[in-house]
C-alpha cells in the first residue's frame, strides 16, 4: 500500500464526513420519536447503499465484488451493523450533543485498531492522551443531575447503557475503517462503502424486526415530511456522501489526520442541538468534553515528520 500522507483532498474529505456526521446526530436525535432506533438505522442504509449502486452504474463503474477481499467486506459489514445500532441506541438513550461528544473516543479506537490490524505505530504521546481521553468518558458516564428534558430517560442506568453505547459505536466505528482499507485499495471508496454497507442491512434485519414487535412504528408520524427529510440527510448526506468522503481521506491520510477531523463532529453537533433543540450543557458535560477532546488532541496532532517517516505494513 503507498504511504499515507497529509493532503489537502484528505483533509477536505475527512473534513466534509465529520461535518454531516455532526448534523446527523441532531436530525437523528429529534427523529426518533417517529421512526426508532433500529429501524432508521436500517432506512439510513437501505437508502444510502442504493444512493451509492446507481450513482456507480451510472458512472459506467463495477461495484468489483470478484476484486474484493470478501474477507474484509464481511468483517467490515458486521461492524457497520453494530455501529449502526449502538450509535442510534445510544443517541436515543443521552442527547445529540452528547452523543456526538462520546464518540469522540473513536480516534482512540482508530490509533489501537490501527497499530493491531494495519501496522501503523502508535506515538508515545498518544499513551498520554488515551489516559485523558478514558477519563472524560468517565466523567461523561457519572454525570449526575441529568433530567428528562435532557435525556429521553433520565435515571442513570440508563444514562450509563446510553454512554456504553455509544463508546461501543466509536470502536466499531474504527474496526469499519481498518478492515474497509484493504477494500478501498481494491475498488475505491465508493465501491467499497457500498458493498461492506450493503452486507450489513440483512444483518439488521432481525432487530427491526423485534423492535417493531416491541414498541411499533406510527406510520404516519414515519412518513410525514420532516421525517422523510431527515431519512434523505441521513441517507445521502451522512452515508453515501459521509462514507464515501471518509474512506477515500482515512484510506490517504495517516490516522492522526482522520482523528483530527473527527472534532468538527460535536463542534457542529453542539452548534444545532443547543441551537435549535435547546439541549442543555451542563458542568458534567463540558468537563467530560473538555478532558476527552484534550486526549484525542494528544492523540491527534503529532509531529507530521514522524508521521511521513512511517509506513503502513500491507
Amino acid at each position: 500500500m503507498p504511504e499515507r500522507r497529509v493532503t489537502r483532498a484528505a483533509t477536505f474529505d475527512l473534513a466534509v464526513a465529520a461535518g454531516l456526521w455532526g448534523g446527523m446526530y441532531v436530525v437523528s436525535a429529534e427523529t426518533f420519536a417517529a421512526i426508532p432506533p433500529a429501524t432508521l438505522s436500517l432506512l439510513r442504509l437501505a437508502l444510502g447503499v442504493g444512493i451509492l449502486a446507481v450513482v456507480t452504474r451510472l458512472r459506467g463503474h463495477s461495484l468489483g465484488w470478484h476484486r474484493a477481499p470478501h474477507g474484509a467486506v464481511l468483517q467490515a459489514g458486521l461492524a457497520v451493523a453494530a455501529s449502526m445500532l449502538l450509535q442510534f441506541g445510544g443517541t436515543a438513550l443521552t442527547s445529540a450533543v452528547e452523543g456526538s461528544i462520546v464518540t469522540m473516543a473513536t480516534p482512540v479506537f482508530v490509533l489501537v485498531f490501527g497499530r493491531l490490524i494495519e501496522g501503523v505505530a502508535v506515538p508515545r504521546r498518544a499513551v498520554g492522551g488515551i489516559g485523558l481521553a478514558a477519563a472524560g468518558v468517565v466523567a461523561l458516564s457519572l454525570r449526575t443531575g441529568v433530567d428528562a428534558a435532557t435525556f429521553g430517560a433520565g435515571d442513570a442506568a440508563t444514562h450509563l447503557l446510553g454512554v456504553a453505547m455509544l463508546i461501543g459505536a466509536g470502536a466499531t466505528w474504527a474496526l469499519f475503517s481498518s478492515f474497509g482499507r484493504p477494500v478501498v485499495a481494491a475498488i475505491g471508496a465508493r465501491a467499497a462503502v457500498t458493498l461492506c454497507a450493503g452486507m450489513s442491512i440483512p444483518l439488521l434485519l432481525p432487530f427491526v424486526a423485534a423492535e417493531i414487535a416491541l414498541v411499533g412504528i406510527d406510520l404516519t408520524a414515519a412518513t410525514s415530511p420532516m421525517a422523510l427529510a431527515a431519512i434523505l440527510y441521513l441517507g445521502l448526506g451522512s452515508t453515501a456522501i459521509g462514507w464515501s468522503s471518509w474512506y477515500r481521506g482515512y484510506a490517504a491520510a495517516p490516522p492522526r489526520l482522520a482523528a483530527g477531523a473527527l472534532f468538527l463532529q460535536p463542534l457542529v453537533a453542539a452548534t444545532l442541538g443547543v441551537g435549535l433543540l435547546h439541549e442543555a450543557i451542563d458542568g458534567g458535560l463540558l468537563l467530560g468534553a473538555l478532558l476527552l477532546l484534550g486526549g484525542v488532541a494528544l492523540i491527534s496532532f503529532e509531529s507530521a515528520g514522524s508521521t511521513k517517516r512511517r509506513r503502513v505494513r500491507s
